[in-house]
């Protein structure tokens, strides 16, 4: 169970510090339940409430800088997915992305990186489809990279973007 202050990812907000712990009845049912108060990293105005014992909502303590290290570390051993289909290629991004995994959402950011760096030089154009979970993948990987370096989001892209240059 997280305490108060704590930090956490919440799989469908992100970064999150828990404000609050408080027990509530919803919707007039009479039976309270626990619920944690979060406030996602970035919009102290906002909370939602989710449910301490809930089975649907995954939350998961925040890397820490040792473990973050350790992800970037394995960038050159990360394989990308080798799928040639696009729509069987998008069926394996949403599957790395609902993992909840660090190591699958770098995954997706190398697979995508390479693949648009491969197709520009090609002189093709980049595909939207990949481009989409690119950007899914960045955002929920590198929020949390930032949060714990206490550093801009663009930072932790050009780190990440120069790991994967160094092993191409």
């Amino acid at each position: 169970m997280y305490q108060i202050g704590d930090h956490l990812v919440h799989e469908g907000i992100g970064v999150c510090e828990v404000q609050d712990i408080c027990e509530m009845a919803l919707n007039g049912k009479g039976s309270e339940k626990k619920y944690y108060v979060l406030v996602p990293y970035g919009d102290k105005g906002g909370r939602t409430f989710t449910p301490i014992d809930s089975e649907k909502i995954r939350m998961r303590p925040v890397m820490t800088k040792e473990q973050i290290r350790e992800l970037v570390g394995m960038i050159p051993e990360v394989d990308c997915i080798r799928e040639n289909n696009d729509k069987l290629r998008a069926v394996k991004y949403k599957e790395a992305i609902s993992a909840f995994e660090s190591e699958k959402l770098l995954r997706i950011i190398k697979t995508c990186y390479l693949g648009r760096r491969h197709r520009l030089r090609l002189g093709k154009r980049v595909l939207s489809g990949d481009e989409k979970y690119f950007q899914i993948a960045e955002k929920k990987l590198y929020d949390e990279i930032a949060f714990v370096f206490s550093v801009d989001t663009d930072q932790i892209k050009n780190w990440i973007t120069e790991e994967i240059e160094k092993c191409s």
